[in-house]
């Protein structure tokens, strides 16, 4: 509980959330409407900001844009619906027993905290427990999408929601990533820090310093779930968790049994296969089998979704010649990527930019499967291992390259502006006229015109024109007849004669040649007017020929 004072977070909105035992919860019932699969793949959808003007930017800037892809980009798919669907429910039913309006919560709460304080928190937990909370894991190779789907979700939810008649400042969801090769007082302290930032308080400070035990640490972590009524934990990565340093996995499962058994707390792993498989028996078994399943994450397949992906990601094109989607271009995407959502989007990014790069003229910048290949032997290299794996289909394989790291985007695509800065900048073709002072004092003019923002293919010509008249012109009489033809040009197009309007009752005086005239005239139908006329092609003779 808190007495925040002059808080900035939002104040709680109740809302009817469809069943009693949700709205009677105000922590529930503050949290949005439970949405419809149709509402989550709303939600869910990004697409990045473009527009065909940009394809008139200079070529160091579109590789800018290019970049809005590996960040604004996500096509919904069953399994995101699925992760919403039970992060939803994880959020909601670890608050089924923490209700403020009743009279047992404050009893229920002190007795809780209590026990946390008092209790070894590294033996296991075998009394059977009503905890409503539940757990889960999610699991699958990197970059198939597991942290990106699940941070889109979590982030449909509020952050903080203020409760001014209970005081409490309420975190429905607090996403943790494990460090590298992190203990679990590595974990505790990353805790600390996460939420800390989210609620503008130096929880490391406070319990962190002076050196604590790993048990202390633990109880306090449990201490702030209950204090800021903390709906859902998130551990990503959690394959970095060190077994070692954090004592045995045993250590860690008993900590997160308290957190869902003792505290209420909903958990979610998230993963690598390899790092899951040795928690989740464990996990399991301590939880009385109770958690809310695991979610595989797998590559997309070859089938209606993958079409789609690509449906959706091919228009995002920053090139001047967009070529068609084609079957070959399609199989060979699938067959370097192998299906893996992180690798299409950043070979698609990086294809570009080599298109762009390698261009010596605008319609030679395209994709092809050519350019494809390239790309990613020279970029994607350090995640061939993972994807001979998935080619090959054998799990003992994949599971030995999930602790792979993936190519930055960034520093890539910074390279490739690097080496087209290298490049030898293209230098104003100057025009030639025999004379050195004639062919110096036309190139003045054709400078002077062009940095008056007119094109240098228009301001060659009028200036050549102009001395071609006369030969002892000065440079700002050349200008000047040179932006005269211009604006002259301009006006004779805007003053384009409109057609004449032919009323229908005039038809019978035009020309006899006028369609309209011998439409006008029949007497029968058009075609009967036209064969009188002998105007109709012959089709018989060219039919027998």
């Amino acid at each position: 509980m808190t007495n925040p004072q002059n808080t900035r977070f939002p104040e709680a909105e109740y809302k009817d959330q469809g069943l009693p035992e949700y709205s009677e919860n105000p922590l529930i019932s503050a949290l949005p409407q439970i949405m419809s699969p149709i509402e989550v793949a709303k939600a869910l959808s990004k697409r990045p900001h473009y527009q065909p003007e940009e394809l008139n930017l200079p070529c160091h800037i579109r590789t800018h844009a290019i970049n809005r892809l590996t960040r604004d980009f996500f096509v919904p798919q069953t399994n995101h619906i699925l992760i919403e669907q039970k992060l939803s429910k994880l959020i909601r039913c670890s608050y089924l027993n923490r209700n403020p309006e009743k009279a047992t919560f404050k009893r229920k709460l002190n007795s809780i905290r209590d026990l946390v304080q008092k209790e070894d928190l590294t033996t296991y937990i075998h009394d059977q427990a009503d905890s409503p909370a539940s757990s889960m894991t999610i699991a699958g190779i990197s970059g198939a999408g597991k942290s990106t789907t699940t941070n889109l979700v979590l982030n449909t939810y509020p952050r903080v929601i203020y409760h001014p008649k209970y005081h409490m400042l309420q975190v429905p969801w607090l996403k943790v990533d494990c460090p590298h090769d992190g203990s679990l007082s590595d974990f505790c302290l990353s805790f600390f820090i996460a939420l800390g930032r989210r609620l503008n308080i130096d929880y490391r400070a406070k319990y962190a310093s002076g050196r604590p035990t790993i048990g202390k640490m633990m109880a306090d972590v449990a201490d702030l779930c209950l204090i800021h009524a903390v709906g859902l934990v998130v551990i990503d990565e959690f394959q970095h968790m060190s077994l070692a340093k954090s004592g045995g996995e045993k250590k860690m499962i008993n900590f997160l049994v308290t957190l869902v058994n003792v505290v209420e707390v909903s958990v979610v792993l998230i993963g690598t296969p390899k790092a899951l498989r040795l928690f989740a028996s464990e996990f399991r078994q301590a939880r009385r089998a109770s958690g809310d399943g695991s979610v595989v994450w797998d590559r997309l397949p070859k089938d209606e979704s993958w079409e789609d992906f690509l449906e959706e990601l091919w228009p995002y094109q920053w090139l001047h010649r967009i070529v068609e989607r084609s079957e070959p271009l399609t199989n060979k995407l699938y067959e370097l990527s192998q299906g893996v959502p992180d690798i299409v989007v950043k070979l698609f990014c990086l294809a570009q930019s080599r298109a762009i790069l390698l261009a010596d003229a605008p319609q030679e910048e395209a994709l092809s499967s050519e350019l494809l290949t390239q790309v990613f032997e020279d970029e994607f290299s350090i995640v061939k291992p993972m994807l001979d794996a998935l080619r090959s289909g054998n799990r003992r394989k994949i599971e030995e390259c999930n602790d792979l790291i993936f190519p930055k985007l960034e520093s890539n695509m910074i390279n490739a502006v690097n080496q087209l800065v290298a490049k030898p900048l293209e230098k104003a073709k100057s025009i030639d006229l025999g004379d050195p002072a004639e062919t110096s004092i036309a190139n003045a003019a054709i400078e002077t015109i062009t940095s008056m923002g007119i094109a240098r293919d228009i301001a060659q010509p009028l200036v050549t024109d102009a001395l071609a008249k006369d030969q002892d012109l000065k440079l700002i009489q050349i200008i000047q007849l040179a932006t005269t033809a211009l604006t002259n040009t301009k006006e004779q197009k805007a003053k384009k004669p409109k057609p004449e309007y032919t009323s229908r009752k005039s038809w019978p005086q035009l020309s006899k040649n006028d369609l309209r005239k011998l439409y006008a005239g029949k007497s029968g139908s058009m075609y009967e007017a036209v064969v009188e006329q002998g105007i109709n092609y012959p089709m018989q003779g060219l039919l027998a020929g």
